[in-house]
């Protein structure tokens, strides 16, 4: 393997990494779909051992949740509602 073959694989993991469809991938690079199989593979094997069953894409800053435990549900700044 050359390296011109070597830089099209790396590039090819980044974009699977990226969430591109592996056949996109396939025609962008002029790699067979059955190369970029066991890549995309060890991708998404990666992604189960540290996010379990949870897809590490679907995830975003709105969904997370704050709270403050100090916090006794009042704020002085703001006049009572009458």
């Amino acid at each position: 393997m050359n390296n011109t073959d070597k830089a099209k694989l790396d590039a090819a993991k980044r974009m699977l990494k990226g969430k591109i469809d592996v056949e996109e991938v396939s025609m962008i690079l002029d790699i067979p779909v059955e190369t970029l199989m066991p890549i995309k593979e060890e991708i998404e094997e990666e992604v189960r051992k540290v996010y379990g069953n949870i897809d590490a894409y679907d995830f975003s800053a709105d969904q997370v949740l704050f709270d403050n435990f100090n916090d006794p549900g009042m704020n002085p700044d703001m006049p009572e509602e009458e």
